[in-house]
This record gives structure tokens, C-alpha cells and sequence, in this order.
């Protein structure tokens, strides 16, 4: 017997608006209604036969009375789940004539990207929300020595002086939970007071994250797979260690804002591993609406290759470690 296929996704179209100070526009969802005051990026249904460009044209002068000029494809959120599947076409939209007006929603706000967690969206718009905030750049620390913290924390001060780098993961595997809780406060006050504008996650521990104040956490695939729900709130970072597609989707289902996929190519830590290569990289990261890291035998020399081959940005450990 055939299979039977599965609902068709609806195409939509979405429109990030930024204005000269980086700041987006975000709309609030009527109270009744699907996702009633849940906050959105403004855009709506492609008509048949339309392009999803001209689509927000039209979607953004009725919604909020602007002519958009020049629209920039951001991303496209293949999302597949409730309340039904949809294909979601972003765009980023930096030129317009008119002042943007709430003319079928509650409000309109203004926001910095990395504001924008603490609103709460629809499932389809996160993975663009995240996209807008995330940096390129991810620190992963390698394992810390406990007995030599003071060491560890000269090397990540001066590895912090990269200004590039933009998030920082403490990954302390093989410490004791006692021991990886003083370290991970006395990181974590630490990188806060050095380079406060970073996002700095935890690896493995999503209780031991919220208890201490960390921005959020990044699961280890094993974790990926044993949890069924999202560990965290919406307003933390929730990211997720991948390897296949299997993996991504199971980070989509989860809830996950963002992966590492590994290894790109072979690296001295996994010698044994079985590295993706470029080619199958790209076709599993664009697979996903989930932005993804560039991990293993990667560096900053890589970025824009990666970003080619379908990355958000890379991480790191000896790319960016200096001791």
C-alpha cells in the first residue's frame, strides 16, 4: 500500500522590518483567536500563484499601511507540527515608505534582537527570532583542570579578548557536580563582568543553568535524545548537539533555538569519528529551520564557507582556545 501523504504546508510569508538603529518590529496577535497576544513578525498567506516577495508587499501595506522596498530573503521555516504544517518565507525589509501602523493587531513594538526572547511567539517565528539575535562566532572551552582553575580563567580571559567571539559554552564533562558548581559561578560572574554582551551557556546541566543565571544550555545528543519536553523556558537558549538529520529533527521537536552540527571535517579529538564533508554538511543543515553551528575542524578562517554551505556561524574549541 502507498503511503499516505501528509497534510500540505500552507505558504506564508513573514517581514522582519529593521530600522537604521537594528531594532526589528514585532506585532501583537489579537487576544482571540490562534495564538491569541502571542507576538509575531507581521506578513500573512502567499495567494496562489504568487511570489512570496510580492506576497509581503501586499501583506505588510494591509497589516500595517507601508510599501516595503527591496525585500532580503532571510530564511524559509519548514515548520511540521500543531497547529498544522506551514512553509514560512522571512524576509528582512530595511527600506519602506509610510509609518507602520497596528491596523489588524493589538500593538507594535520596536526591539533589539537579543529583546526579542522575552516575548513570546509562535513556534514557526522562533527559529527566525533566533536567528536575528544569535552571533557567528561560539566559544566552546575545552575540558577545565579544577585543581588549576585560576589557569583556566587567564586562558579564557585572553581567549575573550577576541571580539568576535560572541557566545561562550562551559563544557566540563568529567568534573564533579560539586566542583563544576563553584567553577561555573565563579566563570560566569567572571565573563559577565569582562564582556557582559555575551551569551554564555552551560553545558549539559539545564538546572544547574537556571539556579546560576546562565543565558541557557547546550544538550549533549544523548540528553537530545532521552528528553521529551524543552528543559528550559522559552526565554533561555536552548541548544543541542547534532551529528545526522535524525538528530536536527529531534532538536526541532524538542524545541531547541540553535545546534552544533559535527564533525565537519576530522579532528584531533575524534580521530575516529566520520567527518560530514562540506557537501553533506550543507544539504543537512539547510534541512533544518534550526540555526546551525559549524563544529569540528573548524574555525574562524571557516566562517564564510560555512555561512556558504548553509551555517548560521562556526564553534569552536582550538580554533579559539589561547593558553
Amino acid at each position: 500500500m502507498a503511503p499516505v501523504p501528509g497534510p500540505r504546508a500552507l505558504a506564508v510569508v513573514a517581514g522582519v522590518l529593521m530600522d537604521g538603529e537594528g531594532r526589528v518590529l514585532i506585532a501583537q496577535r489579537a487576544v482571540q483567536g490562534q495564538d491569541g497576544g502571542l507576538w509575531e513578525f507581521p506578513g500573512g498567506k502567499i495567494a496562489v500563484g504568487e511570489r512570496p516577495a510580492d506576497a509581503l508587499i501586499r501583506e505588510l501595506n494591509e497589516e500595517l499601511g507601508i510599501v516595503i522596498d527591496a525585500p532580503e530573503p532571510l530564511t524559509v521555516v519548514r515548520w511540521r507540527g500543531p497547529p498544522r504544517n506551514l512553509n514560512l518565507h522571512a524576509f528582512v525589509c530595511r527600506r519602506w515608505n509610510g509609518e507602520p501602523h497596528a491596523h489588524e493587531h493589538q500593538a507594535l513594538r520596536w526591539l533589539a534582537p537579543v529583546a526579542l526572547r522575552q516575548f513570546s511567539m509562535p513556534a514557526p517565528d522562533r527559529p527566525i527570532r533566533a536567528r536575528l539575535a544569535l552571533p557567528r562566532q561560539y566559544l566552546i572551552t575545552p575540558e577545565p583542570d579544577v585543581g588549576h582553575q585560576q589557569a583556566f580563567m587567564s586562558d579564557l580571559a585572553r581567549t575573550l579578548e577576541n571580539p568576535d567571539i560572541g557566545i561562550v559554552s562551559l563544557r566540563a564533562k568529567s568534573c564533579e557536580l560539586a566542583q563544576l558548581e563553584g567553577l561555573a559561578e565563579a566563570m560566569l560572574g567572571q565573563v559577565r563582568s569582562w564582556r557582559p554582551e555575551l551569551l554564555v551557556l552551560l553545558h549539559g546541566l539545564p538546572d544547574l543553568a537556571l539556579q546560576l543565571g546562565f543565558d541557557g544550555v547546550h544538550l549533549s545528543s544523548r540528553q537530545l535524545r532521552e528528553l521529551n519536553r524543552r528543559p528550559l523556558p522559552e526565554s533561555f537558549w536552548l541548544f543541542a548537539s547534532c551529528h545526522d538529520r535524525a538528530e536536527l529533527k529531534a532538536a526541532e521537536a524538542l524545541g531547541a533555538d540553535a545546534v552544533s552540527l559535527s564533525p565537519v571535517q576530522q579532528t584531533a579529538s575524534h580521530p575516529l569519528a566520520s567527518a560530514l564533508g562540506w557537501a553533506d554538511f550543507s544539504a543537512a543543515a539547510r534541512s533544518t529551520c534550526l540555526p546551525c553551528f559549524a563544529l569540528g575542524g573548524v574555525g574562524p578562517a571557516e566562517l564564510e564557507s560555512a555561512i556558504a554551505h548553509g551555517a548560521h556561524g562556526v564553534a569552536g574549541i582550538r580554533a579559539y582556545w589561547r593558553s
